[in-house]
């Protein structure tokens, strides 16, 4: 591995044939100085940094079948209020059948657009009856590839698990009693078809459920509403559209249970300090901890998906804290035995700074519900609700201008602008280096960096929203060895990689699993909007909105979006820098903790 530095900034290198604990490379996309590095550019379309030179239409192809899908889903609905207001309709059920005859929905929606296995079960619930050896065939898939692991190679379970699942991932459930809420009574508002219902029968009180008060961060007086909990909490988010549940029964084959496998479901809408605050979560993970530690002498696996990699890194900090858990600088080392990241989020997702900017969520949520909020709400009440969410601050971009480029270029930027050996398709490729872009002199805003995006966001929320995410978030980068023991105990640079240290656990192992090669969201073109989302008396500047423009000349820009490389929701730039190049350096990885990435081509 080779990591190279640009006058303090971070950027990387890491080559796919000389590491083993990286299989493909994350390359330094260092901006140039007027030189030539047309011939530098990798032969090689894998790894980190790989694939922004993909053909952004995809969007605008999906889009054309959401018509499709909304008549899917209306009848899904309908359908289950007819069953579940009077069951002895049902007959009602036959009729609809026979409408509908022999309809494959898997024959009118791109592969792309939802997984195989929502689109089988939408097929066969439109069906009038699927066949038998369809259903043999759905059987037979499950429990794989475990089934065939233990078969071949003997596996068998030996630490306990604990799982934390990412950011929307777990399910949301009502607990409020009063007369509005008690129709919701332990019925999620955020998972399974009663959300569905509740924002199609009900919206108004669906989102008074799903606000946080925007003083405290905490629950709207007469409201509460928790984190499911159990395996069930976040395996399926409705029937036929996993999220966890593939990943328990393989764990299963291995002979897990519930008694030495966890869901540890969190409620996603509140920032970390408030989950330990309101619901002592972080203290329920030390404790269950401990105890596995009494009871099998073995130490744990955690394993987290995207949102849920930054919440165990908060929780290592917390519990070594004499402000957390107490637990110790050796407490992670004694305790843990590993970490899987899948998809993990260690420098934030820029499609954040959208939702929260001019609240327009661009699947920042799961797809099916962001389907449902897209088409039911309007931008207005997106942003309402997403700016009340204090959880989606810790989702933010990471070392601003140091880590995600300047006016100038960024470091993942496929070729400077200037290179004279570039094809016509890459010169008219745009940087990423502006994260906010303005092409139509929009009240004479001007283009801005990661640093000016985040400034400008401070400038479009209210007051509030501004007190509490300076509260619970830092976004900055430490060099010094001062800067990090200065700041230890400071519970806001605890979900920032870039201002914390790995704990003191030269034991364990930290696994990071991601995907490449999928267009991801990386930088926005915006324009001033007449429809003002701001408070009136908040004195912001003119509302923002993505500028979706046709802008056919850009080969990296869809609908106003400027698409790079990444998993499809996440960066390549957010995905691996830390893993092939933050934490190999002792500044940020100072007891050796050993990192071991590994990328898988979509």
């Amino acid at each position: 591995m080779t990591v190279t530095e640009d006058t303090g900034a971070p950027s990387t290198s890491v080559n796919s044939n000389s590491n083993s604990n990286n299989n493909n490379s994350l390359r330094n996309r260092g901006r140039s100085k007027g030189k030539s590095k047309g011939k530098s550019k990798s032969k090689s379309e894998d790894g980190v940094l790989a694939g922004s030179r993909q053909q952004p239409k995809q969007r605008v192809r999906r889009r054309r079948w959401f018509f499709v899908l909304g008549i899917v889903l209306g009848f899904l609905v309908t359908l289950a209020g007819v069953v579940y207001v009077n069951p002895m309709q049902s007959t009602h059920i036959s009729r609809i059948h026979a409408i509908v005859g022999d309809l494959e929905i898997a024959s009118l929606v791109p592969e792309t657009l939802m997984p195989d296995d929502f689109i089988r079960d939408i097929s066969q619930l439109l069906s009038p009856g699927a066949s038998k050896e369809g259903q043999q065939q759905a059987a037979s898939e499950d429990f794989e590839p475990a089934l065939t692991l233990v078969a071949e190679e003997a596996l068998e379970k030996k630490h306990s698990v604990i799982i934390v699942p990412g950011i929307i991932s777990s399910g949301l459930e009502s607990w409020s009693t009063g007369n509005e809420s008690r129709a919701y009574f332990r019925q999620r508002m955020w998972g399974t078809s009663t959300m569905f219902k509740a924002i199609l029968l009900d919206k108004e009180s669906w989102v008074r459920h799903m606000m946080l008060d925007k003083k405290t961060g905490l629950d709207p007086d007469g409201i509460k509403v928790r984190a499911a909990q159990g395996l069930d909490a976040a395996d399926y988010f409705i029937t036929g559209y996993w999220i966890w549940g593939k990943a328990i029964e393989n764990l299963a084959v291995l002979g897990y249970d519930c008694t030495d496998m966890e869901l540890a479901a969190y409620d996603w809408r509140l920032s970390y300090y408030d989950l330990e605050r309101r619901d002592q979560y972080f203290s329920g993970l030390q404790r269950r901890i401990e105890q596995s530690l009494r009871v099998s002498g073995k130490k744990t696996v955690m394993v987290a998906h995207s949102m849920g990699s930054q919440v165990i890194h908060y929780f290592m900090k917390w519990v070594e804290s004499p402000k957390g858990g107490k637990g110790g600088r050796r407490w992670v080392n004694d305790h843990i035995e590993a970490v899987v990241s899948l998809a993990g989020t260690p420098l934030g997702v820029p499609k954040t700074l959208a939702s929260l900017l001019s609240g327009e969520q661009r699947e920042t949520v799961q797809p099916l519900a962001s389907y449902l909020l897209e088409h039911f709400m309007n931008r207005n009440e997106l942003a309402r609700i997403f700016r009340s969410w204090t959880g989606l601050g810790s989702l933010l971009p990471k070392g601003g201008d140091a880590v995600w480029g300047d006016l100038e270029g960024a470091p993942d930027d496929w070729l400077p602008r200037e290179d004279a050996n570039a094809t016509q398709s890459e010169q008219r490729l745009v940087s990423y280096g502006a994260q906010i872009r303005f092409d139509d002199d929009a009240d004479g805003l001007a283009n801005q960096t990661m640093d000016g995006a985040l400034a400008l966001l401070q400038r479009v929320l209210d007051g509030d929203a501004v007190r509490l995410m300076k509260r619970d978030y830092s976004f900055g980068v430490f060099r010094t060895q001062a800067e990090m023991d200065a700041h230890a105990d400071d519970h806001r640079v605890w979900t920032n990689p870039l201002q914390h240290q790995l704990p003191n656990a030269p034991d364990m192992t930290l696994f990071y699993l991601y995907g490449h090669g999928a267009t991801t969201e990386r930088a926005y073109y915006y324009t001033a909007d007449s429809a003002d989302l701001q408070q009136e008396e908040t004195g912001a500047p003119p509302a923002l909105r993505i500028h979706k423009r046709s802008r056919p000349h850009l080969a990296n820009v869809d609908i106003g979006i400027v698409n790079g490389p990444g998993d499809g929701t996440v960066p390549l730039l957010s995905l691996g820098y830390m893993c092939a190049s933050g934490w190999r350096k002792p500044l940020y990885n100072p007891h050796g903790v050993r990192v071991v990435t590994r990328e898988f081509a979509h």
